[in-house]
């Protein structure tokens, strides 16, 4: 007798753990809502180097700043697994021959012709900056002239120097075989929370390939935290039917106009994953959602990657 009612016991415990587990499976699978679709999306600001490594030497070759979107994004549907995530589109500087990035001998020809001039630029910049030198000698009155040329070779000294140690770094990786060229992205997201003030947040720094510009980017807060308040979306394992009017989620710093930060702008897709709307409310890492409130993918430039 016992042992038939324990067994009843373990079978109605099974039934509502099934049932509870369905009924989570549900609502993690259902779309979000509007205002859910406001919260989900961030700003993405920093910057972007392009780098140039050999063994243990790292060389910035030049530097972007970065202002875009980025949308919080659930590492698996069916649980809330953010973890201070946001997903955004890789940008930054991208070499003029990025197709053949992957062609160390290319690679090693780019890097002595930059170095080549590199190198003409700094003969002109000590031409300059030994001219400069000689008027501020020459020079016996020191009037608001002088002051703003002495202002103006300091600044130019700074930059020589900065190149002449650039230029020094690369002479001597110029003929190295193994050479790689990356970005590294140092950025930091923003949001605004319930009571509509600004947040922030720094990323952990992530290197990628320097020939993927525009492609998606997962971005780790260094917290490792989903912020308070906030919506992180997520992709269901059956996909989202494409409809033809897609919702885009365009984040304002300075709205006045309503009382919502995020703006939710429609649109529509031309043909494949192309959209029809303008770049001032489709910026690169904006959001975007069906009709239904499902989430489709981000901006990238013209193209919506899922």
């Amino acid at each position: 007798m016992l042992a038939k009612f324990t067994r009843h016991k373990l079978l109605v415990l099974g039934i509502l753990l099934l049932a509870c587990g369905l009924t989570w499976l549900v609502v993690r699978s259902m779309p979000a809502t509007e205002a859910e679709i406001r919260r989900s999306t961030c700003f993405v600001e920093g910057k972007s180097f392009l780098c140039l490594a050999s063994g243990k030497d790292t060389i910035v070759l030049m530097a972007d700043s970065i202002h875009q979107q980025g949308v919080w994004i659930n590492r698996h549907w069916w649980w809330p697994s953010c973890d201070g995530r946001v997903l955004t589109i890789d940008n930054g500087f991208t070499p003029i021959h990025h197709k053949h990035l992957e062609n160390a001998d290319t690679l090693r020809k780019l890097v002595a012709e930059g170095t080549d001039s590199l190198g003409s630029l700094l003969k002109r910049k000590e031409v300059e900056r030994k001219e400069l030198i000689y008027y501020l000698r020459s020079h016996g009155v020191i009037d608001e002239g002088y002051t703003q040329i002495a202002t103006y070779a300091n600044a130019q000294k700074i930059e020589t120097d900065s190149l002449t140690s650039r230029y020094r770094k690369l002479l001597a990786i110029k003929n190295i075989k193994q050479i790689k060229l990356f970005r590294k992205g140092v950025y930091k997201v923003s949001w605004y929370d319930g009571k509509g003030k600004l947040q922030c947040v720094n990323c952990q720094p992530i290197i990628t390939n320097a020939g993927k510009s525009g492609q998606p980017v997962i971005l780790h807060t260094q917290r490792s935290l989903k912020p308070w308040g906030v919506y992180a979306v997520r992709n269901v394992p059956w996909g989202v039917t494409h409809h033809k009017k897609i919702i885009v989620v365009a984040l304002s710093a300075t709205n006045k106009l309503t009382e919502h930060h995020a703006i939710l702008v429609t649109g529509h897709f031309k043909s494949g994953n192309r959209h029809d709307l303008p770049r001032l409310f489709a910026a690169d890492g904006s959001p975007v959602f069906s009709q239904h409130g499902r989430y489709l993918g981000i901006i990238s430039r013209k193209e919506v990657m899922p």
